[in-house]
């Protein structure tokens, strides 16, 4: 004997919402992410040119956004300030403040690609309920003609 199921429209209605939602989620997620590894590769970039710069002075950012920067001279070109989570600091070797910085911007591509996969999912299964949603839709037309 065969068994047929019946799905209520308006609940493929709310879980669709509750999947854009979802989506919506992850995809302010993705973006805090690559801001966060925008900077790191920022500080990455920073901490490189002081290291091999011979010029006493530089241009140092005030803002993330480089609107606005000072001239600056380091007091030490071999050791730099680096966040190491729990609101700790360290300041540390170049070599070792690279490091870290490393692993914290291969940590964030993993997490940005596990988001990034989970919200592919989404959309397709997103795909996949907007197209039983529009089948249904053609069928109640049909049935009203």
């Amino acid at each position: 004997m065969s068994k047929t199921q019946t799905i209520d429209v308006n609940t493929l209605i709310v879980q669709l919402e509750a999947i854009r939602s979802e989506i919506s989620q992850l995809r302010s997620f993705i973006s805090q992410l690559l801001l966060q590894r925008d900077g790191i590769v920022k500080a990455k970039s920073s901490i490189d040119a002081i290291g091999n710069s011979s010029e006493e002075n530089i241009i140092f950012p005030l803002d993330p956004g480089y609107m606005a920067m000072t001239i600056a001279k380091p007091l030490d070109k071999n050791h730099f300030i680096i966040y190491l989570g729990a609101d700790i600091y360290a300041k540390l070797e170049t070599n070792e403040a690279m490091k870290i910085l490393t692993e914290k911007e291969s940590e964030l591509n993993n997490a940005i690609n596990d988001v990034s996969q989970r919200l592919s999912q989404l959309e397709k299964l997103q795909d996949q309920y907007e197209s039983v949603l529009q089948q249904i839709s053609e069928q109640a037309q049909q049935q009203k003609v």
